[in-house]
């Protein structure tokens, strides 16, 4: 009789893991908070454009590859204009990228894998874009199911069939996720030297046609698509500060980089100094285990840093969240590492479990305060619903120039006409010209002002700014806002 297989100890942890982080992203998703200025500018040229219509330059100056793009164009055609809708791709995207992190896990050492994969599991940053309504999750999830095919392929030996598989996957997810090329290119490069390793005429030939099959994707992808997004200004100049110098502000700028990559896009909560401690530790110990592997997960990463000196790709915020799953295997590497200092194994085991508790601990404060008070910041649902049943026949109701996108999206589900509304300027460069705006709507009884993802800077705010010279014209004689939210809405007499 065979023996049925069982699940190592690290195994059944790893997959308790698992269902902790498929649960904190369920959660965040079935919130179903209202969408926020990003999601709704991206989902306002989904809902009102065609297929066809999604292959040209999007309003709001948004970017996303257009795979994704048909692929939530398809979700809200069969599931309804909805924010469930628009974030099941998303959902899925990061569930799956979280099975994939699992099994990238069983690679890594025991301890430290399970650390990497607790760490990727209560992320803030992945358990948070896995429920917004943009590509950045999907871009995870192709980097680690590009990264496991390549191992996986590896270690059955490369044959034709293999090489196709790879170039056609790879040629195929260019077209969904936009970081992808840097993930392709690091294993193409580590292919490329296998092959040389190998002297094998057939398995050089066959990684040409691997690597030919990628190109021709990413030439056709580009030419169509990809030249407007690197060569628009509008895009150079928002991202201005996210390309590496070759001054000597390099080295200020490589810190501050490294800083917003462990804010924004890994969400790490432990304190720097640990962090670099255990990165550089992480470093050595996966090189000397496993060089391949460290370069897999390492090479895409400099990459990236390499086309922020071409201002081809910025190195800032979510536009690395592909990048995630490198800090955390370099964390929980680098706690083992340390671990296997210690003589004793008593000691060093112990030792381990509390760095490892105390490491993943700090790492899930967010995400576990997000899980029992979720964040409803833009939430404007309630907001747009109490607008409709206190709005009387004349009122005039001016929206901030950042509160349109969110308003387009919602307007007709409340049943308002985009001409209802009076779309404010954008002034923030110079305030005073909000004066003769909000002057021109003296005499009228009833004004309603509609705020959400107000424009700070320092102590400057936009709206306290609107606000204090409403006062100066005229009686606030309302005012709404749920508490969580940043929505907030006044009515002003200003005759």
């Amino acid at each position: 009789m065979k023996r049925n297989a069982r699940l190592a100890p690290r195994d059944w942890i790893g997959l308790t893991i698992v269902l902790a982080g498929f649960v904190l992203r369920l959660r965040q998703y079935l919130v179903n908070r209202s969408l926020w200025l990003d999601e709704a500018m991206l989902a306002n040229n989904i809902v009102s454009r065609s297929f066809g219509g999604l292959t040209r330059w999007l309003d709001y100056n948004q970017q996303a590859p257009i795979g994704f793009l048909w692929v939530q164009k398809a979700a809200i055609l069969l599931f309804g204009n909805n924010e469930y809708a628009l974030r099941l791709v998303p959902l899925l995207a990061g569930c799956a990228a979280l099975f994939l992190m699992y099994l990238f896990s069983r690679r890594l050492s025991p301890l430290g894998g399970n650390v990497a994969l607790a760490l990727f599991s209560v992320s803030s940053t992945l358990v948070y874009y896995t429920s917004e309504a943009k590509q950045y999750i999907v871009d995870v999830a192709v980097a680690l199911g590009l990264l496991m095919l390549f191992l996986r392929l590896d270690d059955r030996g490369w044959n034709p069939r293999l090489y196709l598989l790879f170039g056609v996957v790879g040629g195929l997810v260019l077209w969904f996720s936009h970081p992808a090329i840097f993930t392709l290119a690091g294993l193409g490069l580590l292919l490329f030297l296998e092959t040389i390793r190998r002297r094998s005429p057939s398995a050089l030939g066959w990684t040409l046609v691997t690597g030919g099959l990628w190109l021709a994707s990413f030439a056709a992808f580009y030419i169509l698509f990809l030249h407007r997004s690197v060569t628009a200004d509008v895009l150079l100049d928002y991202w201005g500060d996210a390309f590496l110098p070759l001054s000597l502000r390099a080295g200020n700028w490589l810190v501050s980089a490294f800083e917003n990559y462990a804010d924004f896009a890994a969400g790490l909560e432990t304190p720097p100094l640990l962090n670099v401690l255990l990165v550089l530790a992480g470093i050595t110990t996966l090189s000397r285990r496993n060089l391949k592997l460290a370069a897999a997960l390492g090479l895409p990463a400099m990459l990236v840093l390499a086309a922020s000196i071409f201002r081809a790709y910025p190195f800032a915020g979510r536009m690395l969240l592909f990048m995630t799953p490198l800090a955390f295997v370099l964390l929980g590497e680098g706690l083992d590492g340390i671990r296997r200092i210690f003589p004793d194994k008593f000691a060093s085991f112990w030792t381990f479990c509390l760095l490892a508790v105390i490491l993943v601990f700090f790492n899930a404060q967010t995400t576990a305060q997000n899980f029992t008070m979720p964040k409803m910041r833009e939430h404007i649902r309630p907001t747009m619903q109490y607008l409709r049943e206190h709005r009387r026949e004349g009122d005039i109701i001016y929206v901030y120039y950042w509160t349109e996108p969110a308003v387009r999206f919602y307007a007709p589900k409340y049943g308002f006409a985009m001409d209802t509304f009076l779309i404010g300027a954008d002034h923030h460069t110079d305030p005073e010209r909000y004066r003769p705006e909000l002057d021109a709507l003296r005499s009228h009884e009833r004004v309603w002002f509609l705020f959400s993802h107000v424009y700070e800077d320092g102590e400057f705010n936009e709206r306290d700014y609107i606000l204090d010279y409403l006062n100066s014209i005229g009686d606030l004689s309302r005012e709404y806002r749920v508490p969580g939210t940043s929505v907030y809405l006044y009515l002003y007499d200003l005759r």
